[in-house]
């Protein structure tokens, strides 16, 4: 068996101590995905992410879950001189090998066989903190049901990370691994990864689509409809419908919602039935007030749901 840790870290470039992070920040690392119900033949995972811009020392650091009443569980810690380049990936895992295997993973991926512990199969919180416990870098509460519309069986299907750099606990922004991996990315970028996108602050329309066609099939490819919104001043309160091409309320994504400034709220296509709606052209019905100014709004974008 390949030492695939040895052989990510005498890939590193030599530098010297002082281009390594003795102290590693809240959210420098983060929870980037999770196999919670692995599939026959595979493993459960959990990937962490670098999105810093620096090498972080990941030695003795302790992923673990939450009890019910809040306290944490011994846990596993990470290997002696485990290395996480800036924007690299590492999965934890059972059974590296397997994963591997099952998930095609390219000859880049890293991935490290802890002991770790069964994951649970419905919710979980999942906590990535130091050796003493003393400080939380990272905190996942996951449930099967954040899992995408056309995931009828969670089994075997990770949840990505969309965006990196926003909230952990953003349910927005957890999305079902793409097929084209066997429905997982352990230790190298997610199927459902997005770049951030610049808000325009100046623009007097305030929400703008990311995609304005999508195909809500879960094959990684435009499987969400991402709507962003950018407000030149906090206290803006909206509501947004996705209406058919007739008019009739399909869905609600937001309803009286207190926004900051920036944001993004993600349609995957589904209906107020819960199921996958029909391919056509819709409109997201978009009204927003800020109180305290007496500012109002009406704003239509149409997005159309393809079948690819």
């Amino acid at each position: 068996m390949k030492n695939y840790l040895l052989l990510f870290t005498m890939c590193l470039p030599a530098f010297s101590s002082a281009y390594t992070s003795d102290t590693i920040q809240i959210c420098d690392i983060i929870i980037n995905e999770v196999m919670f119900n692995h599939p026959e033949g595979g493993a459960e995972y959990v990937e962490l992410h670098n999105r810093s811009s620096h090498r972080i020392d990941c030695s003795g650091l302790v992923f673990t879950t939450r009890k019910t009443d809040g306290t944490l569980n011994t846990g596993v810690k990470i290997p002696a001189n485990t290395i996480m380049p800036p924007n690299s990936y590492l999965a934890l895992t059972t059974d590296a090998e397997a994963v591997r295997n099952f998930h095609d993973c390219p000859d880049e991926a890293v991935l490290l066989t802890v002991k770790l512990s069964a994951l649970n199969n419905e919710s979980a919180c999942l906590v990535l903190t130091n050796a003493n416990k003393s400080v939380i870098y990272d905190e996942f509460q996951y449930h099967a049901d954040m899992h995408h519309v056309l995931i009828k069986n969670p089994k075997g299907v990770a949840l990505e990370r969309i965006y990196p750099n926003r909230d952990t606990q953003d349910e927005s922004n957890w999305h079902s691994a793409a097929a084209s991996h066997h429905y997982g990315t352990p230790g190298f970028q997610n199927s459902q990864y997005r770049e951030a996108m610049t808000p325009d602050f100046e623009s007097a329309q305030y929400f703008y689509l990311e995609n304005e066609i999508f195909t809500p099939d879960n094959d990684g490819n435009n499987d969400l409809c991402v709507l962003h919104y950018a407000f030149p001043e906090s206290g803006y309160v909206f509501t947004v419908h996705v209406l058919s091409a007739t008019g009739v309320k399909v869905f609600t994504l937001a309803e009286q919602y207190l926004a900051g400034t920036e944001g993004f709220l993600t349609w995957d296509g589904r209906n107020r039935q819960g199921n996958i709606s029909d391919i056509g052209i819709y409109v997201f019905y978009i009204e927003m007030i800020h109180p305290q100014k007496g500012k109002r709004k009406n704003l239509k974008l149409p997005v159309v749901l393809s079948s690819r």
